[in-house]
């Protein structure tokens, strides 16, 4: 849903940008509509053979030039998948694919501003990377926004996710905040050595899963970002506090192949991270039998998998006693946000989210606003009164002026208005 969030909002943003710019492309007739755009500068960049130099975090294991996506093409941009060094949140070194593109024309003095873009929960599994997927699953739609206004962009898959993890080395999980936070981080630093017409001005923007990657990467910014400086991130409905996951109301009110996906995920997340946590303590017999089949982004079995989801219950969630219900909320609380890096000197940070998510507890995300700002965080809160369907083309279009703002140097107001 968070790609086609973007996606629609990428009309309206290219629209208004292009109003703002005074260097409108050719318009087509109205009576003819066309999906095709004028890149506003043609010429797209060549980037330098890459420097492999193993130098630590951010630098390039291999880069391969991306052609033929529409998107990329119709922004006369140019796009590389790349493999970067990071780090996992326990310490240890890691590898990590990620799409980038650069925008056709001149550089702006100092370089293309960068956003490394965190994208919403896909998959625990490596083949379960966009960057693997065909037209990228659509990200390069969102992508090409940015780059018609003036941003190189970055997307990683996140540690496990396109790059198999190592024999000792954790599997993907969508709850490891410092580690997701690292990769987004390193994923900007890895995209300004693979450009060099870029800045090291830049900010972070996610949904879900990326809005959780997003908000660590301002919190981790101070202890592990040195060289670059990030202006701000922006965490759209972000898995920022599960722990609202774990009450029996919540899960005997799962119904939807969304909420079973996401307790799934998390649950196996739980697992990944945690070698002691009582996996079969939280699903049935039969959900048991059919996990792998449910885990795997893209089963070989199609038509099962469809089955699977299909008999699902909220009875399959159920945990087994009321010591399980609480060992899995203390689990949750521990790995929410805010994280022990978090205070006044991060970045600042937008909160967008809906007050009624149906998937994302509303009440989780309001429990890591108001910890964040205890800890002197600055959080801005932007809520669309609803489920996620409120946060609309207007919600996304203020989101990335926010954004272009801090870039401008401009100082954040209303910090932690509403945020508990």
């Amino acid at each position: 849903m968070w790609r086609t969030v973007l996606a629609l909002s990428a009309v309206l943003v290219t629209v208004a940008a292009c109003g703002q710019s005074g260097m409108e492309p050719t318009r087509p007739d109205d009576a003819h509509p066309t999906r095709a755009f004028t890149p506003i500068f043609s010429g797209a960049e060549a980037l330098p053979a890459p420097d492999l130099t193993d130098d630590g975090p951010g630098s390039l294991v291999e880069m391969k030039p991306v052609k033929g996506d529409r998107n990329f093409d119709e922004a006369g941009a140019t796009a590389a998948r790349i493999v970067y060094r990071s780090t996992n949140g326990d310490g240890r070194p890691s590898q990590v694919s990620a799409l980038l593109a650069v925008p056709a024309g001149p550089p702006p003095a100092g370089g293309w501003p960068i956003i490394s873009f965190g994208h919403e929960a896909t998959g625990l599994l490596p083949k379960c990377a966009p960057t693997l997927a065909a037209e990228f699953w659509g990200y390069s739609s969102g992508m090409a926004v940015y780059l018609r206004r003036g941003f190189a962009i970055v997307m990683s898959d996140y540690h496990g996710l396109g790059v198999a993890p190592g024999p000792n080395e954790q599997q993907h999980s969508i709850l490891d905040a410092p580690t997701l936070g690292n990769n987004i981080i390193d994923a900007a630093r890895a995209m300004h050595r693979a450009a060099p017409s870029t800045s090291t001005n830049w900010g972070a923007l996610g949904a879900g899963e990326g809005g959780l990657a997003a908000w660590a990467a301002a919190e981790r910014g101070g202890a592990y970002g040195a060289g670059m400086n990030m202006v701000g991130a922006v965490a759209v409905n972000p898995i920022a506090d599960l722990a609202p996951l774990a009450d029996a109301d919540r899960t005997a009110a799962l119904t939807t192949a969304d909420q079973y996906r996401l307790q799934i995920r998390m649950l196996q997340s739980l697992e990944n991270m945690q070698s002691d946590f009582d996996l079969d303590a939280h699903r049935s017999a039969k959900l048991k039998d059919q996990w792998d089949l449910l885990v795997d982004c893209a089963p070989r079995d199609a038509a099962a998998a469809r089955v699977a989801w299909n008999q699902l219950s909220a009875a399959d969630f159920q945990a087994k006693d009321a010591a399980a219900v609480a060992d899995l909320r203390r689990r949750l609380s521990a790995v929410a946000l805010p994280g022990s890096y978090a205070g006044p000197n991060d970045p600042p940070v937008l909160v967008a989210f809906g007050t009624a998510d149906p998937v994302n507890p509303a009440a989780g995300v309001l429990a890591a606003t108001g910890a964040a700002c205890a800890r002197g965080q600055k959080i801005v809160m932007m809520r669309g009164v609803g489920d996620t369907d409120q946060i609309n083309d207007q919600i996304m279009q203020n989101v990335l002026a926010w954004l272009q703002a801090r870039f401008d140097g401009q100082r954040v107001a209303d910090v932690c208005v509403g945020a508990t």
